[in-house]
């Protein structure tokens, strides 16, 4: 979900440098495409952090061309010429590939409002099922991953079998992603 905070670069700036000055910000979430693990309106509280320093399945905060999103970290990839970071928004399917130094934040609570007649609650921000489901991911595929020069055509494109594993990859992750709670 993009923060439209402003159209300025200096709105990730200001937050990365409230990040290490005080060590925690608040920031409310705009967007849909974190639903429904967080919604419009909400608050996430964020505690600074690197790009190498999150695992998998967290969700994070970092910088986009003209703006800042907050997503969840689905993938590592680390090749020869450096790490990449795989985020994706649970809502959405579009994954996008970031510089680890673009990340400004990790988000460890949720502020939402309460039930009629209740206060505002802040919960702990804990694993879930798709968090484990990318970590469990990352894990097998990086003990499978001496196999895949040989499962790959020497083109590197994926064969029907890389085809296969990824409309199963993708058929559990929107499953998994229904079974996120609706409200917390």
């Amino acid at each position: 979900m993009r923060l439209n905070l402003s159209d300025e670069p200096i709105t990730a700036d200001l937050l990365a440098e409230a990040l290490s000055r005080s060590g925690s910000a608040v920031i409310a979430v705009q967007g849909t495409s974190m639903h429904p693990t967080l919604q419009m309106g909400w608050r996430v509280f964020l505690e600074p952090a690197r790009g190498e320093e999150l695992k998998v399945g967290e969700i994070a905060v970092f910088r986009g061309a003209h703006y800042l999103t907050i997503h969840r970290l689905v993938y590592r990839n680390t090749a020869p010429g450096g790490t990449t970071l795989v985020f994706r928004g649970d809502y959405n399917r579009l994954r996008e590939r970031i510089d680890p130094a673009a990340v400004i934040g990790r988000v460890v609570a949720i502020e939402m409002p309460g039930k009629k007649g209740e206060a505002v609650r802040v919960e702990l921000l804990k694993p879930d099922i798709l968090a484990r489901f990318y970590r469990l991911n990352q894990a097998a595929s990086s003990l499978l991953g001496p196999l895949r020069p040989r499962l790959l055509p020497a083109e590197g494109a994926p064969g029907p079998f890389g085809r296969a594993a990824r409309a199963v990859f993708s058929g559990l992750e929107r499953l998994l992603s229904l079974l996120l709670p609706q409200s917390r």
